[in-house]
């Protein structure tokens, strides 16, 4: 039975929940119990397991707000275990389960009308060395950042905003401004991972492959992560970023290419700003320095259509620079409730030859409700071959060891725009998908765009197989996170 010590929070001892009532599909707690005799009981847990109607409420959004699902339970994990525990008992009564690190999903992708498995309880950083460091899935990455920073280390890939979990992002991909680093699933190395058949699983590219490789980009549908293990890279105390600003796109775009191809710089991605009614971009190039070596900006900054001399610089320290996106995420928060407002982002990989014809009339065809007072309109760049995980799925090869990742990052002008809103968005981005799987695009799976079973299948072209047999293996009664539709 479920470990008795553990109490619902705010409640008493008729709250506790003891088992599953399979007839009536419903957790059981103390004070039903006389009334359902022949219930399941559940497994003992070290953990909690919560039916109050404010934790499970507080969990059926993510951040994008278009998708609701209420989970009849949420379990705050005290181990791995207690994860395999539930997830075995949940398999026998057809309940299905998904996990939860920080909720940064736009489209439903981690909610669950099951049981929904709340990370964040398992946070604990175990180790940084030279040859690595070892973190819980619950751990946010900027916990990681700073204790890795305070050692000496930094990870060599990063996303933009900090605040993410590292389950999450290796379920997801986890994409970098590092150009040449790859992405955050590309720089771990071992996986302990819950599958869907309740069996706690070593993993890596020696030691169960086939689970290493369904699980990193793989939208949990095979396993959880609970812990991993990721690269450390010797830290670097400075950054100087180059804010490069344009009102010509092609001057842009011959810049941007001139600073992809050359691989000077170890964070590249633009953004777009607005001015007046217009939206303009901006380049930011950044290299990771110390005093013993300061860049040379006239190397830096050769041979673009702006002259070196007059390409205005920020000198950060490193985390400074890192937590830039951090700290604009809780201005927006302060002021305007962002994390409740609509966000129906849109993200797409594109080829290297089709950047352009693509990004210049999708440019021309927003309006400054496309994006919103809380919403960006973002250009990264990566090197296809710093990408190895066969299921984050990236462009056709066109010729070029670049890709790219556009990304129109839109938030509503209030909390609740009304339906109206979503339906608009979501027709738009279903059109920008086509658009850019027309010309060899591929979608990044945390944004919002209505997928088929027929567009999952081209979606993951020749990996579809494999992952139909994964999920077969892995998770044979299809329990695990229901929320990306793929199965």
């Amino acid at each position: 039975m479920l470990n008795r010590r553990r109490w619902l929070e705010g409640v008493g001892a008729a709250l506790l929940v003891i088992g599953f009532d399979p007839v009536r599909r419903s957790w059981i707690t103390a004070a039903d119990a006389s009334t359902c005799p022949s219930f399941a009981g559940a497994p003992a847990i070290s953990g909690s397991l919560h039916l109050d109607a404010a934790t499970r409420d507080s969990v059926s959004h993510d951040k994008g707000r278009l998708i609701e699902r209420v989970p009849c339970a949420v379990l705050r994990p005290g181990s791995a275990e207690d994860i395999r525990r539930m997830i075995e008992f949940c398999r026998i009564h057809g309940i299905e389960v998904s996990a939860r690190g920080q909720g940064h999903t736009m489209f439903g992708q981690g909610l669950v009308s099951g049981l929904l498995v709340e990370m964040r309880s398992l946070d604990t950083i175990h180790s940084i060395g030279p040859d690595g460091a070892v973190l819980d899935a619950g751990v946010v990455w900027a916990d990681a950042i700073r204790a890795a920073f305070a050692k000496g280390y930094m990870f060599p890939a990063l996303t933009s905003f900090q605040g993410l979990s590292v389950g999450g992002t290796l379920s997801m991909a986890g994409i970098s401004g590092r150009i040449d680093a790859g992405a955050q699933v590309d720089r771990a190395r071992e996986l302990e991972v819950v599958t869907g058949e309740g069996r706690i699983v070593q993993c890596s590219m020696q030691q169960d492959r086939q689970l290493f490789e369904a699980a990193l980009a793989g939208l949990g549908q095979c396993g959880i992560i609970t812990r991993a293990k990721v690269d450390v890279v010797p830290a670097k105390p400075l950054a100087r970023q180059y804010l490069l600003h344009y009102t010509n796109l092609a001057a842009f775009f011959q810049d941007y290419r001139t600073l992809c191809a050359r691989g000077d710089h170890d964070v590249i991605f633009v953004q777009w700003l607005p001015n007046g009614t217009t939206l303009l971009p901006q380049i930011n190039a950044v290299k990771f320095y110390d005093l013993a070596s300061l860049p040379n900006d006239a190397y830096q900054m050769r041979g673009l259509t702006i002259p070196w001399l007059l390409v205005p610089h920020l000198d950060l320290p490193y985390l400074v620079f890192i937590f830039q996106i951090d700290l604009l995420v809780a201005a927006l928060e302060a002021s305007m409730s962002w994390s409740r407002l609509v966000k129906p982002w849109f993200d797409v990989w594109l080829p290297h030859g089709k950047v352009e014809s693509y990004v210049t009339p999708t440019l021309a065809s927003l309006s400054l409700t496309d994006v919103g007072p809380g919403g960006l309109i973002l250009l990264f760049p990566q090197r296809r071959s710093s990408l190895h995980r066969p299921l984050f799925r990236v462009p056709d090869d066109d010729g070029s060891d670049l890709i790219h990742l556009f990304g129109i990052l839109t938030a509503s002008l209030t909390p609740a725009p009304g339906p109206a809103f979503a339906t608009t968005m979501l027709a738009r981005n279903r059109q920008f998908y086509d658009q850019a799987r027309a010309i060899g695009g591929a979608r990044y799976l945390h944004c919002a765009v209505e997928f088929t079973p027929a567009d999952w299948s081209a979606h993951y072209g020749s990996e579809w197989p494999a992952f139909q047999q994964a999920k077969a293996r892995y998770d044979p009664d299809g329990i695990l996170t229901p929320g990306p539709g793929i199965f």
